[in-house]
């Protein structure tokens, strides 16, 4: 059996960043998990390319930027538009990590270019490179950094031999069959939650296995409640729901597209009547909402956005200026000039928030480790950066950097570590992973899967409400009392068993689903992505962190105060 010493599960920019770091600092054996092929699977292939970073070192990169816009100020920005509640000393580390890896990325030959001021940055700050390139360029220096993976691998637990962690334990989809993996350590960059939601931006595979795992092996979920949602991606037709183009043609880059209830009324004024449309996604986000949930929305269950009043020019000119537009209206590998003929013709498309991004997440420390020895965790699994709300271009500064931090204590850990090859736990994993597949009677987990959606779509909305959180929470916990335990494959087919995958991803989806609703329920004021429409307001001091853990079998949640260790609330 091959020893490891880091294995790091998810092949997103976070984990490849970190493979490559744990290498570059002396780990010899480094092994990257991915549930599906690597390069392709998770959120980064979907990313709009934003990476903040001080202008100052921005102007050391080569790229146009703001001199007095130092790594203090992108600290100051990202607190602030937190609502403070960001772990600070985690804003420093992103913030003070993030140049170097975008330099490694320069040096490798991968296409970047300077980026405009995005809204809620005080300044000009951070470069662009598009979630393609970015994937191809980290996939390209872990290769070359000689980490060797596994595809197709369904990482379901982490191993643990006293106390701490020595490996994960899974699914090999190709051959239907569970096997232990050990390492020295692990680090999970598994992404965010989003696939939990009917209308999201990412993949499917963003269910949350890597909260639940680190949930199990004793670590902390922080900020659970907080989940940013997209504004203004498609709701039809249903090919195309949750693509954002209308955002980036729109808000995003800045063109004064309108957002208008069924009235045709710019809602926007009473959110925002200075910057509209043109408001920070949290804002844009409940605002569309709003208007959906009170019954001013369009026939699919959105808004429309529109660009009628604009002269044609405007949108005929785009792909000129844009950076992921090509001139035939391809964006993403999507041919959107269907869309733009009708936007042409004068005709107003529907759109509504989707999840797009988890802000809270595993709880770290600036070094990316967690409350268990030998796990670390890195990018949109972790919670604690953000806030209540991500800035634009955070998202990317947050995988690099956390990567690079990642990846370097893991390689420390291992470098003082025996090498595991037995694990207290395994015989326990292998029983539960191989349930729903000894079992032919009981629901069926795609019918669970689009149940726990509805928990979810009802309850965790962009807006939200207490007696909807408290009946999503009873719900839920019925669905797994009831079904989760039951859960049966149809077939007797091991090899890319759909149903062995959706049970497993139903039992990750349902533990971080009940940490979101019980950390939803326990806010009970609106604060950055976390709107309550049966709001009470809380002074800054009154600020509390909700951290969720594992204790005696069940899901409990905590409140500590936010320690503002660099920058105090204003006022308070």
């Amino acid at each position: 059996m091959r020893q490891w010493d880091v294995i790091v599960v998810g092949s997103g920019a976070a984990g490849l960043t970190a493979a490559r770091n744990a290498r570059e600092a002396g780990a010899e054996e480094v092994l990257v998990l991915s549930k599906g092929f690597a390069g392709r699977a998770g959120a980064t292939i979907t990313s709009g390319g934003g990476v903040s970073i001080a202008g100052a070192e921005v102007i050391d990169l080569g790229f146009p930027g703001t001199p007095d816009d130092k790594v203090e100020h992108f600290i100051h920005d990202t607190i602030r538009s937190g609502s403070f509640l960001s772990e600070q000393h985690l804003v420093a580390a992103m913030a003070e990590n993030v140049a170097v890896e975008v330099k490694a990325l320069i040096e490798q030959g991968t296409r970047i270019t300077s980026t405009p001021r995005a809204p809620g940055h005080s300044s000009g700050r951070g470069v662009n490179i598009s979630g393609v390139e970015m994937q191809k360029a980290v996939l390209k220096s872990a290769t070359g950094a000689n980490v060797a993976f596994r595809e197709d691998f369904y990482a379901a637990g982490l191993l643990k031999r006293e106390g701490v962690v020595v490996g994960v334990g899974g699914l090999d989809r190709r051959t239907g069959e569970t096997e232990p993996i050990f390492g020295k350590a692990v680090v999970l960059a598994t992404g965010g939650t989003t696939s939990n939601w009917r209308l999201r931006t990412a993949p499917e595979e963003l269910n949350g296995d890597g909260h639940a795992m680190a949930l199990a092996a004793g670590a902390e979920l922080i900020e659970m409640e907080m989940l940013q949602f997209l504004p203004c991606c498609l709701v039809a037709p249903d090919m195309w729901r949750g693509l954002q183009f209308p955002w980036i043609l729109g808000p995003q880059s800045g063109i004064r597209a309108w957002l208008l209830n069924k009235y045709g009324e710019r809602f926007l004024a009473r959110w925002d009547a200075d910057k509209m449309e043109l408001a920070t996604r949290d804002v844009v986000a409940a605002a569309m909402a709003t208007e959906i949930l009170e019954g001013r929305g369009s026939p699919n269950g959105g808004v429309y956005i529109s660009w009628a009043h604009l002269p044609r020019d405007i949108i005929e000119n785009f792909p000129a200026m844009s950076r992921n537009v090509s001139a035939d209206w391809v964006w993403e590998g999507f041919q959107m000039r269907l869309i733009v003929d009708r936007i042409l013709a004068g005709h107003a498309i529907e759109v509504a928030p989707a999840a797009h991004f988890s802000i809270g997440g595993v709880r770290i420390d600036p070094g990316c480790a967690t409350a268990v020895p030998g796990l670390y965790a890195a990018g949109e699994v972790t919670g604690g950066v953000h806030g209540a709300n991500r800035l634009s271009g955070n998202a990317g500064a947050q995988m690099l950097a956390q990567g690079r931090l990642a990846g370097r204590a893991a390689a420390a850990f291992a470098a003082r570590q025996p090498t595991p090859d037995a694990s207290d736990d395994w015989a326990e994993l292998e029983a539960a992973i191989n349930a729903p597949r000894l079992r032919n009677d009981g629901p069926k987990p795609a019918e669970v899967k689009s149940e726990l959606e509805t928990i979810v779509e009802r309850a965790l909305s962009p807006v939200r409400k207490g007696g909807d959180l408290d009946a999503g929470l009873d719900k839920l916990r019925g669905v797994i009392a009831d079904a989760l335990p039951r859960l049966a494959c149809r077939t007797d087919e091991v090899a890319f068993s759909r149903d062995w995958s959706d049970a497993l991803e139903c039992r990750s989806a349902a533990t971080i689903i009940e940490a979101t609703l019980l950390s939803a329920r326990a806010r009970e004021h609106s604060i950055g992505a976390h709107r309550r429409t049966d709001a009470v307001a809380v002074p800054s001091r009154e600020l509390r962190h909700n951290v969720v853990s594992r204790r005696s079998g069940k899901t409990t949640l905590t409140r500590e105060a936010v320690v503002f260790s660099l920058l105090e609330p204003v006022g308070a």
